[in-house]
């Protein structure tokens, strides 16, 4: 798999590691972690933040990134049968075993199909955080193209059992898109709380509600990613840190009538 050329004019000339040496958080060790997808100049401080929730000192076997496709619909999820995912940073070892042993055992809610991740940023704008600030020995990108609560439900319990101490998961989402500035911050945290309950009944129930809100497209535009991890981790016994917020209107590259939200949140395991 070839990293997309438009992923990098997406997410612009910053260099990540100078974000990630930039905003150190208390390490939380996380399972799981929510991290933002836009270009950096919007969400890169925020992405950092959430990551460097990650010990350094830890290698995962494999991470899992979990994100919803921007460009097609389709049932059920796709992944990839190459070996290697290579970037302009350094080739990146995806776990072909896993994706194999999904595809077999799903009876066909998860297919491997290159084509998804064309011309999709969603898991590339991710990759190069995961490359300089997790020690990992491979990668497993897998993208959603459903929406449907029963089949995003089937997809967790496919995944259910890769949610160990090995294994780190990362659901690429941003949040609100495109209502104003101080809209943005209200609806944000609405979701953020419907997060901070754990409860998919509670989020499915609320999660496409606009409730009056002008220009809002979405509350989270990766919100079957979410749900797929929700339904993994809502029976467990789960700390949930939020780690920083922000949105579009906070740099100066955006226009306060017209914002995108980011949150990065963290999901670690009670001892």
């Amino acid at each position: 798999m070839l990293f997309n050329q438009n992923s990098m004019n997406f997410i612009g000339n910053l260099d990540p590691m100078v974000l990630l040496e930039r905003n150190v958080s208390d390490i939380k060790n996380p399972c799981a972690i929510i991290s933002p997808h836009a270009g950096y100049i919007f969400s890169g401080d925020v992405a950092s933040s959430v990551f460097n929730t990650i010990d350094q000192n830890k290698t995962y076997k494999n991470v899992f990134i979990l994100s919803t496709s921007h460009t097609s619909h389709y049932k059920g999820a796709s992944c990839l049968y190459d070996d290697i995912y290579t970037t302009p940073f350094g080739d990146m070892k995806i776990n072909k075993n896993i994706n194999m042993d999904l595809c077999n055992d799903s009876d066909d809610f998860i297919r491997p199909d290159i084509n998804s991740f064309l011309n999709d940023h969603t898991i590339e704008v991710i990759l190069p955080f995961v490359y300089y600030r997790v020690k990992y020995e491979n990668i497993v990108p897998i993208m959603i193209g459903d929406t449907n609560p029963y089949v995003i439900n089937k997809l967790s319990t496919y995944l259910k059992k890769y949610l160990i101490d090995d294994n780190l998961f990362i659901i690429s989402s941003d949040f609100s898109h495109y209502p104003s500035y101080s809209d943005a911050i209200k609806i944000d945290n609405e979701t953020k709380d419907m997060i901070l309950k754990n409860n998919s009944t509670n989020f499915l129930k609320n999660i496409n509600k606009d409730l009056g809100y002008d220009n809002l497209r979405t509350r989270m535009c990766g919100w079957s990613s979410y749900l797929t991890l929700l339904y993994m981790i809502e029976n467990e016994n789960i700390d949930i840190d939020i780690i920083k917020y922000k949105n579009s209107g906070d740099t100066i590259f955006s226009d306060k009538n017209s914002v995108v939200g980011y949150f990065g949140i963290s999901f670690s395991k009670k001892k």
